[in-house]
């Protein structure tokens, strides 16, 4: 091998060494800031899920109790301070345009919705991510119950249709979730 293919070869190994370097460095800032703003994170969401249960119920200071957790939705029993039962809430998603869309969906005894809160999403500002701005939309699952069917039983959001669709999708496994888990729970917790 020649001076200059040696040369060649020395000088790709020290590119490629400051490539593998800043790599490096890059991920443990990631890494880091990830391990600073988890809690943070985990936090937030909580307090956002807290607030979406209130909304639904139109109660503050309510608790719940997890009875069910698979791969499509976690499933609560919702109960006030006095430990009165208040109903379910059901946490789960349907995918969006942008990603998943996070939804907490409440029931009452009955197993008929009461109220959906969008908590999380990553749908476009001014389309998608209408479904948590105009209130009508949410406003009609209320009341519904078993399987929901867009363009049937609600409607869609003009310009937001698969925004729209990954509601009801969430909504529908929130449906399901919640029978599965009274099923292997013996029924109603009242």
């Amino acid at each position: 091998m020649n001076n200059q293919k040696k040369s060649a070869v020395f000088e790709a190994l020290i590119i490629g060494t400051k490539l593998l370097l800043i790599c490096a460095i890059v991920a443990g800032v990631v890494s880091l800031v990830f391990q600073l703003t988890k809690d943070a994170y985990a936090v937030n969401l909580q307090k956002t899920k807290d607030e979406a249960v209130a909304a639904i119920f139109e109660t503050e200071g309510l608790t719940s109790k997890e009875i069910a957790n698979d791969a499509d939705a976690v499933v609560y029993e919702v109960y006030d301070a006095n430990g009165g039962f208040y109903g379910y809430c059901v946490e789960s998603a349907g995918k969006g345009f942008g990603g998943d869309i996070g939804l907490m969906v409440g029931y009452n005894a009955n197993r008929e919705i009461l109220g959906v809160r969008v908590v999380s999403h990553s749908e476009t500002p001014g389309l998608g991510a209408k479904i948590k701005d105009e209130a009508w939309f949410l406003d009609q699952y209320a009341g519904q119950s078993g399987e929901v069917v867009l363009g049937e039983d609600v409607d869609a959001i003009v310009g937001a249709t698969v925004s729209s669709k990954a509601v009801t999708e969430g909504i529908n496994r929130a449906n399901e979730a919640l029978e599965r888990a009274l099923e292997e729970n013996g029924g109603a917790a009242q």
